[in-house]
């Protein structure tokens, strides 16, 4: 009996904190404005990268299953350029270690989700003191990581990048307005400029850059 009671102390939190981040992204989904409302409220630093790291998870678990089934992390299959980074150089790390492509793309794909998330959190910073906005740091990190939900969780679904892309996009209007007190219409007209760039991008690139493993 002791030991069934040691066991859900040591494992009943963390696994009670990860069904916790699932039902976040379920408010994410089903009704963003309702939790955007409330995010400035939403825990700490550490309880939003904790969500950041299990949806990067997931994200890191299905896209080599994707890759596998024959849709390469490309910018027509993947939503996050952490995707495509690691799609890339898996091929480098299997030729040197011998494991498996697919394994490095997920270990990749979680080391550069991990990466690139302080970058992020310092431009949506920057561009919200820019547009007026007057949230601090950990409202930026929570931006930078709640509107990136449907990316995280849904990127490695075939031909995703643009619907969860834009999704993602979306969703930066309520969080500049109800995490940084910025304008809807100046919201809106910042968001519509990124995705903007996003799609002029691809349409320039045609994600050029990636090199597709054969």
């Amino acid at each position: 009996m002791k030991a069934m009671q040691l066991n859900t102390r040591v494992y009943g939190g963390p696994l009670r904190k990860v069904v916790q981040d699932l039902y976040t992204a379920k408010s994410v989904f089903l009704d963003p404005y309702t939790f955007f409302q409330t995010a400035r409220d939403r825990g700490e630093a550490v309880d939003v990268v904790r969500y950041y790291v299990v949806m990067s998870v997931i994200l890191a678990i299905l896209t080599p299953v994707a890759n596998v089934l024959g849709f390469p992390s490309d910018v027509i299959h993947a939503s996050t350029n952490a995707q495509m980074a690691a799609y890339k150089f898996a091929p480098v790390f299997e030729q040197y270690t011998g494991a498996s492509r697919h394994l490095w793309t997920a270990l990749l794909t979680i080391v550069f989700m991990v990466l690139k998330l302080p970058v992020f959190t310092a431009f949506y910073h920057v561009s919200a003191r820019l547009l007026g906005g007057k949230g601090g740091w950990l409202q930026s990190l929570r931006m930078t990581v709640y509107a990136a939900t449907p990316a995280m969780v849904f990127g490695w679904v075939p031909y995703s990048d643009f619907l969860f892309g834009l999704w993602a996009g979306l969703l930066a209007v309520p969080a500049l307005y109800y995490l940084h007190g910025v304008p809807w219409g100046r919201a809106t007209v910042y968001a519509s400029f990124l995705l903007g760039f996003q799609i002029l991008y691809v349409i320039l690139t045609g994600g050029g850059w990636l090199i597709e493993p054969e």
